[in-house]
């Protein structure tokens, strides 16, 4: 079993590994081109380029949110087209602060594969070290025909959000940046707010100003002060159920434990024309 936070002169030498898989899932939300193209002109040796939403999404329909899960054949198709099976050792990166590896590692996990690590601070630590890149593309050498189901333990949809967080013991946590969840400020959903009985905590309250994660001990004092004992109790979300990945993957990282992950999240909430939506001042 790999650590899930994975330093870059660890990976170094498990580049040329055969049973080493390397993900690279740069997306900017707002410049969607951009992490492709800069896949395009340098990455990590062996790396293949996924795209959050033609790889890790499927097509956003009137309430699922902005990138609902791929159907679980579209995701098994994507596995074993890369040759993945529960022997792999798979390692993701994104820029900087792994917002958009965190997605495909909580994917990952979500159909049994255990074995996956980020890259911690992502590709801007690799080169600040000045570890090798590469512009050339790895060929597609496997095809293996596994197959696979989304836990749904772990699942959380609309409908079941207000029953659960009317329950005392449920808590629901927010991984927007606080301009977001206070409804000051929205730059990519049609409303602004949050769902009633959420609190906030960012993910980038998970790194360090570096981009790296906080040590472990930090975070799970972190997650401690929701007043809850452990994340089974936790249901994470954010704008469209990527960054709530990253508190899922603080969580586990830190010991505090898994919890239930909302993937409609705030663009699925906020789609219903019904739903209570809070704006602070």
């Amino acid at each position: 079993m790999n650590e899930i936070i994975i330093q870059p002169n660890n990976l170094y030498p498990l580049i040329e590994k055969k049973n080493t898989k390397i993900f690279d899932v740069r997306f900017n939300l707002l410049k969607k081109e951009i992490g492709y193209e800069n896949y395009l002109k340098s990455h990590i040796k062996n790396a293949y380029y996924v795209n959050l939403e033609s790889h890790l999404s499927s097509e956003e329909t009137e309430h699922s949110g902005r990138h609902p899960l791929p159907d679980i054949e579209d995701f098994s198709a994507f596995l074993n087209k890369h040759g993945i099976d529960d022997q792999t050792y798979i390692i993701i990166y994104d820029d900087d602060n792994n917002a958009m590896s965190a997605r495909l590692w909580w994917m990952l996990r979500l159909v049994g594969l255990t074995n996956c690590s980020v890259l911690d601070g992502g590709f801007k630590s690799w080169t600040s070290l000045k570890l090798p890149v590469t512009d050339s593309i790895p060929a597609m050498v496997e095809n293996y025909d596994n197959k696979y189901s989304y836990n749904s333990k772990y699942l959380v949809a609309t409908e079941n959000i207000m029953h659960l967080t009317n329950q005392e013991d449920f808590l629901l946590i927010d991984a927007r940046e606080k301009v977001r969840f206070l409804g000051k400020k929205e730059p990519i959903d049609k409303k602004a707010g949050h769902v009633p009985g959420a609190i906030n905590m960012p993910f980038k309250n998970n790194l360090n100003q570096d981009g790296k994660f906080k040590n472990k001990e930090d975070l799970l004092k972190m997650f401690l002060a929701t007043n809850k004992n452990s994340a089974e109790k936790v249901i994470n979300m954010c704008g469209s159920g990527v960054t709530a990945c990253h508190n899922h993957l603080a969580m586990e990282y830190c010991g505090f434990g898994k919890g239930k992950l909302y993937v409609g999240s705030w663009s699925a909430w906020s789609s219903y024309e019904n739903n209570k939506i809070i704006r602070e001042d």
